[in-house]
């Protein structure tokens, strides 16, 4: 099972006060919990007065992810704190565009050269997010929170969301009872 984790990474770095995420491979259910444990992090601690996710290794995005970059703009709009997709790839902001994640979310399909330079620091400073498996349940939560989030932003969402919904829904109850 963990042969997935080959094709789905994230590293992270602080940066300054940027935070700068990479996404490569797909943007996936697998990879959702630590980034949204990640960002929720440095939020808190408020050091941060930028988050950027680089996506240009991103071949693509599950529903999941979508609602979990969604959830955390909707997140930071309240904050003083800026979030940004750069290099974002044409399929994947159709993907995006697909659910009405484009409405909340910041993003850019190339990179400033001040972003660009970030990023060549990032490959030396940055750490691997690893995502914890063996925690169902708040993987659970994290995915249903994710589809919530979808439904919340674009109501069209219901009908294609509403059966994940109600499994997930008894999935975290049924975990909750363990």
């Amino acid at each position: 099972m963990d042969e997935g984790n080959k094709s789905e990474n994230l590293t992270a770095a602080y940066i300054g006060h940027t935070a700068v995420i990479r996404v490569e491979g797909r943007g996936s259910f697998k990879i959702s919990p630590p980034l949204k444990q990640f960002v929720h992090q440095i939020i808190s601690n408020q050091s941060a007065e930028r988050i950027l996710i680089e996506m240009s290794n991103c071949t693509g995005m599950d529903s999941t992810f979508m609602g979990v970059i969604a959830g955390i703009a909707c997140y930071i709009k309240s904050r003083t704190v800026s979030f940004q997709l750069i290099n974002l790839s044409e399929k994947n902001k159709k993907l995006m565009v697909t659910l009405g994640v484009d409405r909340v979310v910041d993003y850019s399909m190339t990179a400033t050269d001040e972003q660009s330079a970030l990023l060549q620091k990032l490959e030396n400073s940055s750490q691997k997010l690893e995502a914890d498996m063996s925690d169902k349940l708040e993987a659970a939560k994290t995915t249903l929170e994710a589809h919530e989030t979808l439904v919340d932003i674009n109501p069209e969402n219901l009908s294609k969301f509403k059966s994940v919904l109600e499994y997930l829904q008894d999935d975290v109850r049924n975990l909750s009872d363990h």
